[in-house]
């Protein structure tokens, strides 16, 4: 079943990559796009691309992950245009291998872990009662098939922040563990309110603009990787699929569902189903984010 109805959708990480394709694609589909954007030139350039066979213009909201305390703004410069939105797709990432040490936002929070997990979390809840007054609302989150490699992976309640175990990359699979992690409690939370989707996403194509902002050393490295890495056109067609879809699953159900970028269910870390685990970890990163409201619920959990 396909969802016919012309959808307001907001997708983080818009000017460049996946978020750009999937902006451009649900455009052309008539669908009313807020395309967030951390970078006003990129996002003003991919809007003029994606505009130009747009059967509906896209509109540009300036978003920042990492800076949480903007989010609420965010989420109120969206409620200008709409009184309810059907999708939100958490496309941002912070994947960036070159820094040594642990990076700290102004608020001081390590800059991975606020950019992939912290601000979808307080996006989410910003955008609550937007999406609490769709028919059918939709979160899609985004995870790596990388945690394959690393089985054996937990949240570091002890040094969220990375202190003493930090690299890029145990960073970045941390970050996307705990967003698999508030996928499935938020599903669970929600109670069928809500169709909540994790994708695992493989290894992909990264366009000429994030090659060129790399060192020499890493363009090297990643050469070969990337001509074996999955499109992002064919990426973006997995979120319109996931966002124009009418809520069925093979497996029957509707909410709190890992899939590859087929929609085939696909198994997360162990560690991911939890419950205490996930519902430790939602405490804690609803303290860290400022104790947002949240719609679908009276009383703050």
């Amino acid at each position: 079943m396909t969802d016919q109805r012309r959808l307001a959708v907001v997708i983080t990480g818009a000017g460049s990559g996946i978020g750009s394709r999937a902006a451009r694609q649900l455009a052309e589909g008539g669908h009313r796009v807020f395309a967030l954007c951390r970078d006003r030139r990129r996002g003003e350039e991919a809007l003029a691309r994606i505009n130009a066979t747009a059967r509906e213009p896209v509109r540009l909201v300036l978003a920042d992950m990492a800076e949480l305390d903007g989010l609420d703004d965010v989420a109120a410069s969206v409620a200008e245009h709409v009184d309810h939105l059907d999708a939100v797709i958490h496309n941002a990432a912070n994947f960036d291998q070159s820094p040594r040490g642990p990076r700290r936002t102004p608020a001081g929070h390590e800059l991975i872990w606020a950019t992939n997990h912290l601000g979808p979390f307080r996006l989410t809840a910003a955008l609550s009662g937007l999406l609490r007054a769709a028919p059918r609302p939709k979160v899609i989150t985004v995870a790596s098939k990388g945690l394959v490699t690393t089985p054996r992976i937990r949240i570091r309640f002890d040094h969220l922040d990375g202190a003493g175990w930090y690299t890029p990359t145990k960073a970045y699979y941390h970050s996307k563990l705990a967003q698999v992690m508030f996928s499935l409690e938020l599903a669970s939370r929600t109670a069928g309110r809500v169709e909540v989707t994790c994708v695992r996403v493989p290894a992909v194509r990264l366009d000429a603009d994030r090659l060129a902002g790399m060192s020499r050393l890493l363009r090297v490295l990643y050469a070969p990787k990337n001509r074996l890495a999955a499109s992002p056109e064919d990426l973006a067609a997995a979120y319109v699929r996931i966002t124009e879809g009418g809520g069925e699953r093979a497996d029957g159900t509707v909410h709190g569902v890992y899939v590859d970028e087929r929609g085939r269910p696909v198994k997360a870390p162990p560690s991911a189903y939890d419950p205490a685990a996930r519902e430790r970890l939602w405490a804690v990163t609803q303290a860290l984010t400022g104790n947002p409201s949240w719609a679908w619920w009276d009383d703050n959990p």
